[in-house]
């Protein structure tokens, strides 16, 4: 019993060292922190797009009438038609932040870049293009807020700046500091746009889509892909990393541009085309904490009642921390098989739900991982089905974790009763 503590032990030890390395990553965190930051605006478009959408013909005359269905539209352009803009924005500024350099020009020079490569049209007018600047453009700007940046810190390092004098304003220093660089990066990225535009993808958009977001996506919208995810966040929890931290990077990368390309359907009115998204996989992983709060509550040992009313309230927002680690559920053999599988099944039982039209497809709204009522969450990215189904997702839940924990409870209360016999 102790050689096999002592292994698990060591193992976990390893665990943390490779998912701390990872984690440690700048272009990882680069990547989580700063798609984290477009909360608001992917909120203010999803909020818009739900409301643009309620098929009520007498709200949508009102919409019409009062000029709203048009600020609606101007709502949609600015926030989801170009959301690609954002992520190279947000992304640069993170990993200029984490090499301790100036955010908002590193923010500048990875957007100059990103636009470098962005075909327009000039038919007259010149215009971005929006095909390039929504979801279909992200890939391309999550690597060029990475590459753009990372190159614009390495020409800082080099001290290939103008340097001037101590008298001069700090803000006026800085942008000097950055124009040696700015034109670097600009000659860099025009190139590139011009040797790939001799090539028969004719733009980098085309060549990263073709070569790396068709296989991304095609990995990334099946079932297998999603219960990857799933299990691993969950084993990792069971040795004490977080394991929606640790995912999170993946999760923002390989599943988010899949939420976007939803939303954007569902504020055209056309058929949304992914059913595995960042939202699917977060959201039908289901109230599981929920389900374990009731059957906590309804034990007969003290400890585990008492624990299930302090989680019951965090438990009911998707919040699994007191469990985690009060029960607990870290390194805790009893309750391995529930916490791996719990949200595991409940994915691929709304994977299959969804398929044969149980339930409608997310409709891409983001939605923060811990912090929104469940039953709520379900109607929030799915209307009345998706709160129903998650009222049996937390039926499902409560049958995965029943007999682990009727076992913890009984030997919970064997030992208090012992204790209160002596």
């Amino acid at each position: 019993m102790i050689n096999n503590k002592e292994t698990l032990m060591s193992f976990r030890a390893k665990l943390q060292k490779v998912i701390g390395s990872i984690q440690s990553s700048y272009s990882v965190q680069a990547v989580s922190s700063g798609m984290m930051m477009l909360l608001p605006v992917m909120m203010v478009g999803s909020i818009v797009a739900v409301l643009n959408s309620l098929n009520i013909e007498s709200y949508q005359a009102l919409l019409v009438a009062t000029g709203l269905k048009s600020a609606f539209k101007v709502a949609s352009v600015v926030t989801m038609n170009v959301i690609s803009l954002y992520v190279v924005v947000a992304i640069a500024y993170k990993m200029a932040e984490l090499h301790k350099k100036d955010g908002i020009l590193a923010a500048l020079m990875g957007l100059m870049a990103f636009l470098f490569i962005t075909p327009m049209k000039t038919n007259g007018i010149a215009a971005i293009d929006l095909l390039y600047v929504g979801s279909r453009g992200m890939i391309v700007a999550m690597l060029v807020g990475l590459f753009a940046t990372r190159f614009y810190i390495f020409l800082l390092n080099r001290k290939l700046t103008i340097k001037m004098p101590d008298s001069v304003p700090d803000f006026v220093s800085k942008s000097f500091s950055s124009l040696i660089p700015a034109f670097i990066i600009a000659v860099v990225f025009a190139l590139i746009n011009a040797l790939v535009g001799l090539t028969e993808f004719d733009n980098v958009h085309n060549l990263i889509y073709s070569i790396i977001q068709v296989p991304l996506q095609g990995l990334g919208a099946s079932l297998a892909a999603a219960l990857l995810i799933v299990f691993l966040a969950e084993f990792l929890w069971f040795f004490g990393i977080h394991g929606s931290m640790a995912t999170s990077a993946i999760l923002y990368a390989l599943f988010y541009p899949f939420d976007i390309a939803n939303l954007e359907a569902f504020q055209a009115g056309q058929a949304l085309p992914f059913i595995v998204t960042m939202t699917f996989i977060n959201a039908q992983k289901g109230p599981r904490y929920l389900a374990l709060s009731i059957l906590l509550v309804r034990c007969k040992s003290q400890q585990m009642k008492s624990l299930g009313k302090i989680g019951f309230i965090p438990g009911c927002f998707g919040i699994s921390e007191p469990y985690k680690f009060g029960l607990p559920m870290v390194l805790n053999p009893i309750l391995f098989l529930p916490l791996i599988f719990a949200g595991t099944i409940n994915v691929g039982l709304s994977y299959f739900a969804t398929l044969i039209g149980i339930i409608p497809r997310v409709n891409g709204m983001p939605l923060p991982t811990a912090g929104t009522p469940e039953i709520i969450k379900g109607f929030m990215i799915g209307g009345w089905q998706m709160a129903i189904w998650h009222v049996v997702l937390l039926v499902v839940a409560m049958l995965v974790y029943f007999p682990f924990v009727r076992y913890m409870d009984r030997q919970k209360l064997s030992i208090e009763q012992a204790a209160t016999e002596k």
